[in-house]
């Protein structure tokens, strides 16, 4: 890889780390400190849950727009100061309302960031070093996992200083992002690649903004129905497997231990451009929803016991982490002529599903039971194996990949 490559791939991870590990799963990591800290009702801190994501979903639907129409740099930077500025109130927080606020100041940092570094990989790495890339931009997830699951099993009483680390960190990956990171719009090279886009791409960059012909169209269509059930399922188990395991009467320190076991495993995501460029986004897509099902299921069947708990654990860092750089691989090479806001609307379905699945699963949870329900979410993480039906997208991410060796063999085999 070389240098620029290492660069904004190493602060894009950073970035990622704090609006994701920190600024939002670490609310749900800290839950039992905060009911006891504040005298939270199981609804009150619900109610923070579900504000957490529709500040989330507005940043998201802005982030795309800022990136495209002036940088990449102007929404990553407000992720960074957003993250901030939420969790020093969470450090701070007399009460719980403000607590609340800065849970949902926080909780808009991965809306603001993810998607605007499709525009800044496009802007800034040649052809073929892009999938690697954004595959390790996308696994910062597990290494911000990796540091705060191990913090919330020691934190107790020294909560607030752990909190205050976390904005201390994404501070520093604030300046580093907005150091190196573009401040001008991204615009699509003419010629073959602009070619490769979604239909009526070139047509709408013509309009201060895409229509929805731009959006929706035969290639992008699959790719928002894995977004949709992965965010479905995935959130599922982000939001239940902690719960299901200390009903089962495991002791608390199991959460803890459950989410660093994930940030550890969820490391491998760093390999998903790697894998793509030697196997295709298909079978590696088919691969990573394969492990996020049994994943899931592993819960379902044995929720109680410890080994059980290791390996879906295990198997959900990778996948999910995997499904997460996927995702960022196949929407920036379906919308490549304005990869923020294609994968804006990617993460739109994404975060859809993310508010669909734990709401609508928990709803019925007391009727059928988590592990039904459990099982239930594995059978429908493989509806999302229709979205690797069509044989040409190993072909297309190769393309993106730049390994042409590996795309006139595909091209070959699939001819």
């Amino acid at each position: 890889m070389t240098d620029k490559t290492w660069q904004l791939g190493l602060a894009g991870m950073g970035m990622i780390a704090v609006a994701f590990g920190f600024a939002r799963y670490g609310y749900g990591l800290f839950v039992p400190v905060f009911r006891d800290e504040f005298g939270l009702s199981t609804g009150s801190l619900g109610l923070i849950s579900g504000g957490s994501y529709a500040s989330y979903l507005i940043a998201l639907l802005l982030a795309g727009f800022l990136s495209s129409r002036l940088n990449p740099r102007f929404p990553i930077v407000l992720a960074g100061l957003f993250a901030t500025t939420g969790m020093i109130l969470i450090a701070a927080a007399p009460n719980s309302v403000v607590l609340a606020a800065g849970v949902l100041i926080a909780s808009t940092s991965p809306g603001w960031a993810w998607a605007p570094f499709s525009d800044a990989v496009a802007q800034l790495i040649k052809p073929g070093a892009r999938n690697r890339t954004l595959s390790i931009v996308s696994t910062g997830t597990a290494f911000g996992l990796l540091v705060s699951g191990p913090i919330t099993l020691f934190a107790g009483s020294t909560w607030r200083v752990a909190w205050l680390l976390f904005a201390l960190v994404a501070l520093a990956c604030t300046i580093w992002n907005a150091r190196i990171l573009p401040n001008k719009p991204f615009k699509p090279s003419s010629g073959a690649e602009s070619q490769r886009g979604a239909r009526g791409a070139n047509v709408a960059l013509d309009r201060s903004r895409p229509t929805w012909r731009w959006y929706v169209n035969t290639r992008s269509l699959p790719l928002f129905l894995v977004a949709l059930i992965f965010g479905f399922t995935g959130a599922f188990y982000w939001t239940y497997a902690a719960d299901i395991v200390l009903d089962n009467g495991l002791p608390p320190a199991t959460r803890s231990i459950l989410w660093t076991l994930v940030g550890i495993t969820g490391v491998a995501g760093l390999a998903t451009g790697d894998l793509v460029g030697r196997f295709g986004l298909r079978r590696v897509l088919v691969a990573a929803l394969l492990l996020l099902t049994v994943a899931i299921a592993l819960l379902g069947l044995s929720p109680g016991s410890w080994l059980a708990i290791g390996i879906s654990a295990s198997l959900y860092g990778p996948s999910f982490m995997m499904m997460s750089a996927l995702l960022a691989l196949w929407s920036s090479d379906v919308f490549p002529d304005r990869p923020s806001a294609g994968f804006s609307a990617t993460l739109l379905l994404l975060a859809v599903g993310s508010i669909g699945g734990p709401t609508t699963l928990g709803l019925i949870a007391d009727l059928a039971g988590l592990r039904s329900l459990f099982l239930v979410a594995a059978g429908l993480t493989l509806i999302g194996l229709i979205g690797a039906i069509p044989r040409r997208w190993s072909a297309a991410a190769m393309s993106a990949s730049g390994d042409e060796k590996t795309l006139t063999r595909l091209n070959a085999r699939q001819g």
